[in-house]
């Protein structure tokens, strides 16, 4: 008999983390090409320039993405 997956369909913490993460970085993305003028072919360039700011934050501050989020 095969065990079963108990894990199917469920976020464990680090998945959590990484969405919330991915989340930061979205929103902060929008808010830079918002705030650039939502010029056309600039979003790979927001996207990178977010996920440093929000990896520096996350790396830097010790705390889990949901400290991060609270600050947003």
């Amino acid at each position: 008999m095969k065990p079963q997956d108990t894990t199917q369909g469920q976020i464990g913490p680090a998945e959590d983390d990484l969405l919330q993460i991915e989340m930061l970085i979205a929103q902060r993305a929008d808010e830079l090409w918002l705030h650039s003028g939502g010029a056309g072919g600039t979003d790979l360039m927001h996207w990178m320039q977010a996920e440093r700011e929000v990896f520096e934050s996350y790396l830097g501050s010790g705390r889990p993405a949901a400290a991060l989020a609270a600050r947003a």
